[in-house]
């Protein structure tokens, strides 16, 4: 791209290769792909590229446990994408939003989100994407103490991952299915087939959230294999440069809330 002259390529190209490196928790690399395709599209002028760097930089301030920031860039980078018509980065943008809200604990906002990211998948035909929301949305409504909303959303999830294939919307779906599931001991094997689904897909941010959901499912009928998980997730997040996941671990563990 860089030997033909194709700007908007090269800006794409930095954005992707920030994903990918987010992907496996490489956040340096991040910073630097994402700042590459950032001041390229604002030297050049390419408005409606910037939608990358912005949803980018939102998963960087995620990280850094800025979340409010976070939720600033990805509406932003979800704005820019909408006026421009890039549906996938309309996506990743509310996917991030909704990831930030519920770090931050507004559950209905994430779910809003997960919405309208479900929304932008059936316009653009966005299937594998539509499978990985609706199984977090599953999530989340079971996290907000909503049983029956959370089982709708994961039997969906999963009648469209068994009839797609697509490897990550099966590993979403696992962990809607672990979460709504009302034995917690089943629900935790469900989850650990979800982290190891989500392991061979070399996505470890996934995994360790799984981890994390198994322990906090688990709260009140195996105490002990229960902190277990919790403090293994909390070392994994910290390992992984997430420390305000890491804290959501061991906070869970010593609040000993129940999701069932």
């Amino acid at each position: 791209a860089e030997q033909v002259g194709m700007l908007p390529a090269q800006v794409e190209l930095h954005a992707w290769l920030a994903q990918l490196a987010a992907y496996s928790a490489d956040w340096e690399q991040v910073e630097r792909s994402t700042e590459a395709s950032a001041s390229l599209a604002e030297r050049e002028g390419l408005v409606g590229k910037l939608c990358l760097p912005y949803a980018l930089r939102g998963l960087l301030r995620w990280r850094e446990g800025r979340i409010g920031e976070a939720a600033v860039l990805f509406h932003r980078a979800h704005e820019l994408a909408e006026q421009v018509g890039w549906s996938e980065i309309a996506f990743q943008a509310l996917f991030g939003l909704a990831l930030a809200l519920r770090d931050q604990g507004d559950l209905d906002g994430s779910t809003a989100a997960l919405d309208q990211a479900i929304e932008v998948c059936e316009r653009a035909g966005l299937i594998a994407q539509s499978i990985q929301a609706t199984g977090s949305r599953a999530v989340i409504l079971a996290l907000a103490h909503r049983p029956q909303a959370a089982r709708e959303a994961a039997a969906m999830a999963s009648q469209l991952s068994e009839r797609l294939q697509y490897p990550i919307g099966q590993a979403a779906a696992l962990e809607a299915r672990g979460m709504t599931d009302e034995d917690p001991a089943a629900g935790a094997a469900l989850l650990a087939e979800a982290e190891e689904a989500w392991r061979a897909l070399d996505r470890p941010l996934e995994a360790t959230r799984a981890r994390l959901l198994a322990g906090q499912l688990l709260l009140g009928s195996d105490d002990e294999r229960a902190q277990a998980l919790l403090e293994s997730a909390a070392e994994q997040s910290d390992a992984l440069g997430v420390p305000h996941l890491a804290e959501k671990a061991r906070a869970v563990a010593q609040a000993r809330p129940s999701v069932t």
